[in-house]
């Protein structure tokens, strides 16, 4: 973002660019999965509560205290306050066991909380700190704890983590000029300004305040209709009767006899695939139809944004795919669909999107790239895979064979949910966490108090390393040409190669940080950005106190147990009643793939270094964490990390 046409605004400050960079990295968090238990607020919370009561009427004793837990941690948030009683009443209800009652209560909070803008309430609460321009630690913290909890609202309002990542950067979009044409970029114009010019001119005249105001009307979460159009491979149809027929909210149609974009006929309704099919092949027009599709589904959707319409558009579209298959599909016949669909805002010119080359099968896609691009299997990942090779075997020879199938299993179980949809990725990581805990639990231990309590505490003992591992990161990040013209960030090449950033960055490499985490004090010199310095201050802190270091270790533990709460809740759902949210699943995906790859990882090591009973092992770490944890607490000061 090129902050020069800004910065003689009233507005412009450091803790409005922080605001705008933190935006974006706690969007992008989000993205990819990584805040985890953080994506659960009231809402999310509610709608748990209500389908908990209404399929399996609260059976579950374990989902009954997470949902306690969750609203004892929500209920003190500012922006909830109103709903505070109501809450207190609902929590009190709970612990009573009241389970009517509850259903009752959480459904019409859940109704009043609908209608509720907390991401107005919490930018009201953030904008003082942008117009006051205050930039303390205190204030930058306050500004990312605002931001995330932004963001969090809009994506359990239904709004598409994408879409959300683009409301501040399309806040301070402008235009730009090129051969002599006007191109506008800033979306807030007025529907009445006419020509390039005018546009350009109301562009020129907008403070920072007036972006603002837009931004602020954008986190409103209006609904509008949508259209879509998926082809359905391997069926025909001819038109009916009538168009009120919906089955899961599609109507079939033939598009070689019926066209629902007469007016964008630059769209194509067939899919036509020859082009890309038969590309140095004339093809016979009675063979024309092999490559176009006989049959559509289209969908409308009633969405806050195109992502979200898509998401909900895609899920009913499966459905009925599925049902397709599952009643007459057979050996060699299959209805599929390849990633192609088009679509429009219903009452909208100008406004059709979808895939533009064909297409888009991901499992075809990822096949073609890995013939084309083929990865070197290289000494690291040989010897990365002898290991296992030879822990297998020497399982064998002791006659461990259930140990050794189980391992066996989990490779498959794992590197098949790759590949699989959201649900039954988190439903397989658990299976393979379940399986692990069977070869290492003690007899008398049941398998969720193993993976609860065994998890979070390598997680907790990790944590003592985490906070140097995250600074190094972000010492590669900001020394990447991306940010060679960022006049706040000037680490020096030596220091660089002496601490091993350059070496990390192969794809095998293996480094020690011991280099760095005797010279990270250094980065405080390179540097006058923000949030770096934030950072590493903060983990230098963390390494030299102790009351610092216990409080983050515990928050870590709890947060990992939470989770493993929450991934076992969905679990039992789609097990139970194949209900489960699909707007939380994908953020917990992420966390129950890296517990499987903790403890599958942790088995290995120990089996590789000569040990074969997994049970002393893990009772001599949940020893080791409780060491730790008193060493910690008590008054005499401890080093912990490269320091110990």
């Amino acid at each position: 973002m090129n902050w020069k046409n800004f910065e003689e605004d009233s507005l412009y400050s450091q803790v409005l660019t922080y605001w705008y960079d933190e935006w974006n990295s706690i969007s992008e968090e989000v993205k990819n999965g990584m805040i985890g238990i953080n994506i659960v607020n009231i809402r999310v919370i509610l709608l748990d509560i209500i389908n908990e009561y209404e399929l399996n009427q609260f059976e579950s004793e374990n989902n009954r205290k997470i949902y306690i837990k969750l609203i004892d941690t929500l209920i003190s948030k500012k922006h909830i306050s109103i709903f505070r009683e109501e809450l207190l009443i609902l929590k009190e209800k709970l612990e009573k066991k009241e389970k009517r009652t509850v259903y009752v209560i959480s459904k019409e909070l859940s109704s009043l909380i609908s209608k509720q803008s907390f991401a107005h309430i919490l930018f009201d609460d953030l904008f003082p700190i942008l117009e006051k321009k205050l930039f303390q630690k205190k204030d930058r913290l306050k500004v990312k704890e605002l931001t995330r909890e932004i963001i969090v609202d809009l994506v359990s309002s239904g709004m598409n983590i994408e879409d959300v990542k683009k409301i501040v950067s399309e806040a301070f979009e402008s235009y730009f000029i090129q051969e002599g044409k006007i191109y506008i970029t800033y979306k807030g114009v007025p529907g009445e300004l006419d020509t390039d010019e005018e546009k350009k001119d109301y562009i020129d005249g907008l403070s920072i305040q007036d972006r603002l105001d837009f931004f602020r009307k954008k986190l409103l979460t209006d609904e509008n209709e949508y259209i879509f159009i998926y082809p359905i491979w391997g069926l025909k149809t001819f038109p009916k009767e009538s168009n009120d027929i919906s089955l899961f909210g599609c109507q079939l149609y033939s598009p070689d006899l019926e066209k629902m974009f007469e007016e964008n006929n630059h769209l194509d309704e067939t899919f036509d695939t020859s082009h890309i099919e038969e590309r140095n092949k004339e093809i016979e027009p009675k063979d024309r139809h092999r490559y176009r599709s006989r049959c559509n589904a289209k969908i409308l959707v009633k969405a806050i944004s195109v992502n979200s319409a898509k998401k909900v558009a895609e899920s009913k579209f499966m459905n009925l795919l599925n049902l397709l298959n599952l009643n007459f599909s057979q050996k060699f016949h299959e209805f599929f669909w390849d990633g192609q669909y088009i679509g429009k805002k219903v009452d909208e010119a100008y406004s059709s999107f979808g895939t533009l080359f064909g297409s888009r099968d991901d499992k075809q896609m990822r096949r073609n790239l890995s013939r084309n691009a083929p990865k070197f299997l290289s000494d690291k990942k040989y010897e990365d895979i002898k290991k296992v090779s030879q822990i297998i075997e020497e399982l064998e020879k002791r006659d461990f064979l259930y140990e050794a199938n189980t391992i066996l299993s989990v490779i498959n179980i794992m590197a098949q949910a790759r590949w699989q949809n959201d649900e039954n990725k988190l439903l397989n990581y658990w299976i393979a966490i379940e399986s692990l805990a069977n070869i290492s639990k003690k007899d008398d231990e049941s398998k969720f108090h193993f993976v609860k309590e065994t998890i979070s505490n390598i997680y907790f003992l990790w944590e003592q390393y985490n906070p140097l591992h995250n600074l190094f990161r972000l010492t590669d990040f900001y020394s990447r040409s991306l940010y060679e013209r960022d006049d706040t960030v000037n680490i020096p090449n030596d220091f660089l190669h002496i601490v091993k950033i350059y070496e990390s960055r192969s794809e095998d490499s293996v480094v020690s940080l011991e280099i760095f985490y005797n010279r990270m004090e250094e980065l405080k010199g390179y540097t006058t950005k923000a949030s770096f310095l934030d950072e590493i201050e903060d983990t230098i802190t963390f390494y030299k106190d102790n009351k610092v270091a216990l409080k983050r270790l515990r928050e870590k533990r709890d947060e990992v147990k939470l989770t493993v709460d929450y991934i076992y809740k969905c679990r039992n759902q789609i097990v139970h009643n194949g209900y489960v949210d699909k707007n939380l699943v994908p953020y917990l995906i992420n966390f129950s793939e890296a517990y499987a790859n903790s403890l599958f990882n942790r088995i290995l090591h120990v089996y590789s270094v000569g040990q074969f009973n997994l049970q002393n092992y893990f009772i001599k770490e949940i020893y080791d964490g409780n060491l730790l944890e008193r060493k910690l607490s008590n008054n005499i000061p401890y080093k912990i990390g490269f320091g110990e």
